[in-house]
């Protein structure tokens, strides 16, 4: 065999490597990006859904960034290995500071606490723009970050529970339209979330749990009723959410 067809079976060994599966939550994440647009992941999980998302030709090209410089060294080494250097930039960035707005219009924040990712959407003016398209995955702190939402314009267009694990968490497509904004007492707590699958009433169900924990420790005080029975009565109508699903 020549030299040059083995460099050529080098790089189509290296084009064919098995790709990864992702887990079930950047799954999510991944179906909700849209088809053909430039992609920033931000605070990537070594790379892998900004790879997985151009090896399946969803999108051609992504910007893979992180604040730390360690997580961010896994990032590229990921990339070069699936050999989508060309595609994915790998970027050194608190939050969206170095993502500038002609940059990328879907926008992945996932894996980090709700008032994280709202702290990062508040440092980026730009996002305020009905074109950019937010997919969030708070791990926690979730009714912080749609009350952010809501106070600052952005509505919620798509949500989905999602059970990674012995965790449950949520996935939120929003982008900015001050005149759909979600309001209400339900909306922090569950979202737009319907109880039409079993994630979503886990999700539900676990929102009413805590709640009631909330509620009875309110009680127990005995210094806080008019905030227990107001809890109270978020949970009834959250409760009825999962009864009309019966």
């Amino acid at each position: 065999m020549k030299n040059n067809d083995k460099g050529r079976c080098v790089v189509l060994f290296l084009n064919k490597k098995k790709l990864f599966q992702l887990d079930r939550r950047l799954q999510t994440c991944a179906s909700m990006v849209r088809e053909n647009h430039v992609l920033a992941d931000i605070g990537t999980d070594h790379a892998y859904l900004p790879i997985w998302l151009v090896k399946k030709e969803v999108i051609k090209k992504a910007i893979a960034s992180d604040i730390n410089m360690g997580p961010l060294q896994k990032a590229a080494f990921n990339i070069r290995r699936y050999n989508v250097g060309k595609q994915v930039d790998a970027r050194l960035s608190d939050g969206l500071e170095l993502i500038f707005p002609n940059e990328a219009d879907d926008i992945v924040i996932a894996g980090m606490g709700g008032e994280l990712i709202a702290d990062i959407i508040e440092k980026a003016p730009w996002l305020k723009d009905a074109e950019k398209h937010l997919i969030l995955q708070p791990m926690t702190s979730a009714p912080e970050l749609r009350t952010y939402l809501s106070e600052h314009g952005f509505a919620v267009k798509q949500e989905q529970a999602v059970q990674d694990g012995d965790h449950i968490y949520t996935v939120m497509q929003a982008e900015y339209d001050p005149e759909h904004v979600q309001t209400g007492q339900v909306f922090p707590y569950i979202g737009i979330l319907k109880a039409d699958s079993d994630e979503n009433k886990a999700y539900i169900q676990q929102q009413c749990s805590r709640l009631q924990k909330r509620v009875n420790g309110l009680r127990q005080s005995g210094k806080q009723e008019a905030l227990a029975n107001q809890t109270e009565q978020i949970l009834e109508q959250i409760q009825q959410v999962l009864s009309q699903a019966e």
